[in-house]
């Protein structure tokens, strides 16, 4: 008898955790489900650019042994500097956040999107076997790095901030001889010199004790670009490399927009005198006329264990006119041959191909792979019972600032002053995930149009036509209280596909875009009386770049229904707010108050 209490109880404990009872006010997701359409096949013997689709720009490598690091920028989503792992530098597991704690994220709103983390360097440090990270928090404390002693663990130090280096886009050159600089791109006023234009920037050194800090003076080892008189844009994004006899310094020039290159200068000491290498830029699409990639820089090379040098670096994929991209700014690989003693990407004038044959030590590393990677084309749920958030997660900022609606449940984490998303993937300031896999999620009053975090649960937007779907149980008590499917780019561009109430009272959905700050299309259904009381599955359908469809079941998909007229893509586009972003797709829940 008591056996069958205890089998009782069992029951009915596992039926009420996958029951689809919400508390009053918030909303219940089924995991997200992104999945892209129209992928083309990659022959046999070729990989597919870009290696990581998706906004993951400024990418930045480095190997140790036979296994290759990687990391990129991540603006003002949380968490922060996704990192990856490769034994094949084409495909890529994913290593988890390398800033996980809310109190690393030094970003305090109101701020913009693009602001925060940008441009990381990865590398190695073989005298204490530690692994930097160092990187450009804008709006922040600027200059900072930190370390770990396996990348693969996810787990990071405290941030060392570095109030000695100016600028922008720091990285760390460890020398064969056991010393170590830091170099960085200030603009030259910042370090009392004149401007010969208005984004005339110079590029500085420092001296790098890994013990003791920043040592010794500033020393200028690059101002103004390839050629000054052209007066390039935006000399940045330094890497310095000690090579054979030479030290080379690799730049980005021209901006990352359509005039986005890569530079590269040679000196016979670290130190100096540096000078343009023969052929520059050694990879630009600007003077591409039929570029199905553009913006193409912001590189970083790697050499694999038997010779062979790579470079990964920014590009888009745009549709529709030069400069229209949705995913943001992606991660390429190349192969680099070296020509009159120094490294090529690209010869000037040729069209980067998104797909490239593998050469002969890229079909070893393959054979010797060890990793399957993620393909974040196909990033599967967005969160689930077992593993809760996945590593694709992103919060439009920090998690922990916003105000909360005044509802908590059993063990929640809110008014929490910390979260580690590492150690929160099932529990946060604003969700829940329970065993069954159903997410709940904390309406805040943070308006997606506000520069603040809002209660909203995101991933990358990863390609030109997909589908994201989810179900949806929710009660809206009254016009204020909406819940559903978010695509954002930003507080002023961004489409919501809501269900909430009407000014008289009834259940409608609602289906919104705004574009520069205004609402551009809106359509309301009211809901029936029993669909207004029924989970509602909530797709939105990318048909072209351009196309967002909107439809709704409430027979579990296997009926829909569209929802207004189809939204104009272009409101994702990447080149609001410079370019630096992609859009980001998932789910929110609002409240007025």
């Amino acid at each position: 008898m008591k056996k069958i209490r205890i089998i009782l109880v069992l029951a009915i404990a596992a039926m009420f955790a996958g029951c689809t009872r919400v508390v009053p006010g918030t909303a219940l997701f089924t995991p997200v489900e992104y999945v892209t359409t129209n992928e083309p096949s990659v022959p046999e013997g070729y990989f597919r650019n870009p290696i990581l689709p998706g906004f993951y720009p400024d990418p930045s490598i480095c190997r140790v042994g036979d296994d290759y690091w990687m990391v990129n920028s991540s603006f003002a989503y949380f968490p922060g500097l996704p990192v990856w792992h490769s034994t094949d530098l084409i495909h890529w597991e994913s290593c988890g956040p390398a800033l996980s704690r809310s109190h690393d994220f030094f970003l305090a709103p109101p701020a913009n999107i693009v602001t925060g983390s940008y441009a990381p360097q990865i590398t190695f440090n073989p005298a204490n076997g530690l692994y930097y990270i160092i990187n450009t928090y804008v709006a922040g404390y600027w200059n900072f790095f930190i370390t770990s002693p396996d990348p693969a663990s996810g787990q990071w130090s405290e941030p060392t901030i570095l109030p000695e280096v100016p600028g922008i886009d720091p990285s760390i050159l460890f020398d064969q001889d056991g010393r170590a600089y830091i170099v960085s791109a200030p603009g030259r006023d910042a370090i009392g010199e004149t401007k010969l234009y208005a984004e005339d920037n110079a590029i500085v050194l420092f001296d790098f004790d890994y013990e003791k800090g920043v040592t010794g003076e500033m020393t200028v080892i690059a101002r103004s670009g390839v050629h000054p008189e052209e007066q390039p844009n935006a000399l940045e994004g330094p890497h310095l490399y000690h090579i054979g006899d030479k030290y080379f310094l690799m730049c980005a020039e021209g901006g990352t927009m359509l005039g986005h290159s890569e530079v590269i200068f040679e000196a016979p000491s670290v130190k100096g005198p540096y000078t343009p290498c023969p052929i520059n830029p050694i990879l630009t699409q600007r003077d591409v006329p039929d570029a199905d990639i553009r913006c193409t820089g912001h590189a970083d090379l790697v050499q694999s264990a038997s010779g062979e040098w790579y470079a990964v670096f920014l590009g888009t994929e745009s549709y529709d006119g030069e400069y229209n991209f949705n995913t943001g700014r992606q991660t390429f690989l190349h192969p680099v041959t070296w020509t009159e003693g120094q490294p090529v990407i690209l010869p000037a004038g040729e069209k980067l191909p998104s797909q490239i044959p593998l050469n002969d030590d890229l079909k070893a590393l393959g054979a010797a792979n060890r990793i399957s990677g993620v393909d974040t084309r196909q990033p599967g749920p967005l969160w689930n019972g077992r593993d809760g958030l996945s590593d694709q997660t992103l919060f439009i900022r920090n998690p922990v600032s916003g105000s909360l609606k005044g509802l908590t449940w059993e063990g929640g984490a809110a008014g929490s002053e910390d979260f580690d998303f590492n150690k929160g993937r099932f529990e946060g300031p604003f969700w829940h995930i329970r065993r069954s896999g159903k997410m709940e999620l904390r309406p805040k009053t943070v308006s997606l149009r506000e520069e603040d975090n809002p209660a909203a649960i995101c991933q990358r937007v990863t390609s030109k036509t997909f589908t994201m779907t989810t179900t949806m149980t929710f009660d809206p008590q009254g016009e204020d209280d909406a819940a559903g499917l978010l695509l954002f780019q930003n507080h002023d561009n961004m489409m919501t596909f809501s269900k909430t109430r009407d000014t008289d009272g009834k259940v409608v959905m609602k289906l919104e875009e705004i574009s520069g700050g205004k609402t551009a299309k809106s359509f309301k259904e009211t809901l029936g009386e029993k669909e207004a009381g029924k989970p509602v599955t909530l797709k939105v359908e990318a048909e072209t770049a351009v196309d967002y469809v909107f439809s709704v079941s409430f027979d579990g998909g296997k009926s829909w229904r569209k929802i207004g007229e189809p939204l104009d893509g272009h409101t994702l586009k990447s080149s609001y707010y410079w370019g630096f972003t992609g859009a980001v797709a998932g789910v929110f829940a609002y409240t007025k108050e």
